[in-house]
């Protein structure tokens, strides 16, 4: 097997990642030599390997990554690094934020997530003190997002504040992060973007498009969130009507009564 994981890694086939999660951590130092291959592609290839198989060294192999001179491989690590998080390494990851100075954004976004999602609480000075200095937005969106599901209250009302202005295609770039929140304080922060009935979001494919409002995706993000019975079900495609609009929208107005962000 670990023969086969390297040939796959090697020629790019990426049968390498479903092989690896079924190897388990012993794949890890099968596809750890590929991580310094001159292509790419066989990087990329090694690191979903790595995500897949698991194990103590991984997150620490994946972390090495974010730091790769290739944008897509540095996407890869830091995806990857929400299935293995660094657990023990809270302030490795500070630093590569801080490394991450002059590059895209989206390492930098997704850093406070990471943390969120570990729950390290003993890092949200570290990232308000960091937030004033790279206020582009897809950093802010991220860094807004990771502070307050940590539970700062500051970073809570901002988000209020984002939805709030939202609008349009704005909408639809922020409502990512509700999702990911996945919190039921969140919920009333909402009650602003279910009044937009303009477009915020096109899903095209070959077959079909589809145009959703900010109000739809509000109605989605809720209906997720709040796990609540309502009389219809969530459907990702749909334009909701009016009368399902209303419904939900009585629902967030007594949340917002009852819930404290």
């Amino acid at each position: 097997m670990a023969t086969d994981i390297a040939q796959m890694i090697r020629n790019k086939d990426w049968s390498a990642v479903e092989a690896s999660a079924k190897t388990g951590p012993p794949a890890v130092g099968i596809a750890e030599p590929f991580l310094n291959d001159k292509d790419e592609v066989v990087r990329l290839a090694a690191i979903d390997s790595i995500a897949a198989a698991g194990g103590p060294r991984a997150p620490e192999l994946l972390m090495r990554m974010v730091g790769d001179k290739n944008e897509q491989v540095r996407i890869n690590a830091i995806n990857a690094l929400h299935k293995r998080p660094p657990v023990g390494r809270e302030d490795e990851l500070i630093i590569l934020w801080d490394q991450n100075k002059s590059r895209d954004g989206y390492v930098r976004q997704q850093i406070p997530m990471i943390l969120a999602e570990m729950g390290a609480k003993d890092k949200m000075q570290a990232l308000k003190a960091r937030s004033v200095t790279d206020t582009r937005q897809e950093v802010d969106d991220g860094m807004t997002a990771g502070v307050a599901k940590l539970g700062d209250k500051d970073f809570r009302s901002k988000l209020g504040k984002k939805l709030e202005l939202a609008h349009g295609t704005r909408i639809a770039e922020i409502m990512p992060f509700v999702d990911w929140i996945d919190e039921q304080w969140v919920i009333p922060m909402l009650l602003p973007v279910l009044k937009h009935r303009e477009i915020a979001l096109i899903l095209a494919t070959h077959i079909l498009t589809v145009e959703r409002r900010g109000c739809d995706l509000a109605v989605d993000a809720v209906l997720k969130i709040s796990k609540a019975n309502f009389s219809f079900k969530l459907d990702t495609v749909a334009l909701y009507k009016d009368p399902q609009i209303a419904e939900v929208t009585r629902y967030v107005e007594a949340q917002a009564r009852t819930v404290k962000p």
